[in-house]
């Protein structure tokens, strides 16, 4: 009789060890296939904070397109802007199969700047029939991209403080 509950409770011991690595294997599965179903987002190539602001009549000088020298003149908004370049809305739209070089005008807490950059990427808007490109500066020099960081931090600081209050 006694080994009859033995076997008896060997059997249920056994049971329930097979249910349990069933059960972790299943889960296991699940909970990869899940991980594995997620979008997995790009990561940011921007390694500068941007600070979004309006800068309206911005000039915006067309040095290059391709080979081809244009040296014109475009009025453009400025709706952010990093120590890394800027992003522009457009009237004008540029091909960018060929690459564009430019050069950017603006006033930023009362500091003039004008900064080289190539346009490095173009987002149409077919309701407000404009176009927002993404500047990337280039050849910036130390004491600009310097000049420029620190007042784009400021005015952040600046903004900070305000939205505290």
């Amino acid at each position: 009789m006694e080994e009859m509950q033995v076997i008896k409770i060997a059997g249920v011991v056994l049971i329930i060890l097979v249910s349990s690595i069933i059960y972790f294997t299943n889960s296991n599965r699940k909970k990869r296939h899940r991980t594995a179903q997620k979008e997995v987002k790009p990561p940011n190539k921007r390694d500068n904070f941007r600070f979004r602001i309006n800068i309206k009549n911005t000039v915006m000088e067309v040095l290059k397109i391709g080979s081809l020298n244009v040296n014109e003149y475009v009025y453009c908004e400025i709706v952010d802007v990093s120590a890394g370049g800027v992003g522009i809305l457009s009237d004008y739209d540029f091909p960018l199969r060929e690459k564009v070089y430019v050069k950017v005008h603006f006033y930023l807490d009362n500091q003039e700047f004008m900064l080289n950059g190539r346009i490095v990427r173009k987002i149409e808007n077919l309701k407000k029939q404009t176009v927002l490109y993404g500047i990337q500066f280039i050849g910036l020099s130390a004491y600009d991209e310097n000049r420029l960081m620190k007042t784009i931090v400021a005015m952040e600081n600046e903004r900070r403080k305000i939205a505290i209050k």
